[in-house]
């Protein structure tokens, strides 16, 4: 598990002598913001998914941010932020828009019939904010959290095949019948 995401990861010390990162070099210098384990991957995992709903800009910066923070994987938070990229991001919000109208019971505006001129918007920019900044703070807390529960869930299964695949070679090997074999 830890080789996969190993391949992914930016190079610490490069980043690290990068001479636009100097000011904060002393906080990439953690190690703690680097480990790959079952909390600090599924932490970063939910803090980059939680970023990466919201319609705002600097969403890596923020998850990088809080994961620095909270000492979890600071490049696997950043890298989960592409839950919206170019070419979900339509879908995404719009989504999070007509789900925020929903919980808050407010009318929709039909985006796809609407003209999006600028007046047209700054008369409906309430209108559609709220609900797409509340639909998509939900939608992040409940991605984040099925996120980090899916990731230690998995993990934990990862583990546990792997114990039981050590221990049924070694049985082989010593010529024991497994466990729980009569």
């Amino acid at each position: 598990m830890k080789k996969r995401f190993a391949k992914i990861m930016p190079d610490r010390q490069k980043l690290e002598q990068n001479s636009a990162l100097r000011p904060i070099a002393h906080l990439l210098a953690n190690p703690r913001i680097w480990y790959f384990n079952r909390r600090s991957i599924a932490a970063g995992i939910a803090i980059g998914f939680f970023f990466g709903s919201l319609p705002i800009i600097g969403q890596m910066l923020l998850s990088a941010i809080v994961a620095i923070a909270m000492r979890v994987n600071m490049p696997i938070a950043v890298v989960s932020t592409f839950i919206s990229n170019p070419f979900t991001m339509p879908f995404f919000y719009t989504a999070n828009y007509y789900f925020g109208a929903w919980l808050l019971n407010m009318d929709t505006v039909h985006l796809e019939d609407m003209d999006f001129s600028w007046e047209v918007l700054q008369n409906l920019g309430g209108n559609i904010l709220v609900p797409l900044f509340f639909g998509s703070i939900v939608v992040g807390v409940i991605l984040a959290a099925a996120a980090f529960g899916v990731i230690r869930l998995w993990w934990r299964l990862h583990v546990v095949g792997i114990h039981r695949a050590r221990i049924k070679l070694r049985d082989r090997l010593t010529h024991r019948k497994p466990k729980g074999d009569a």
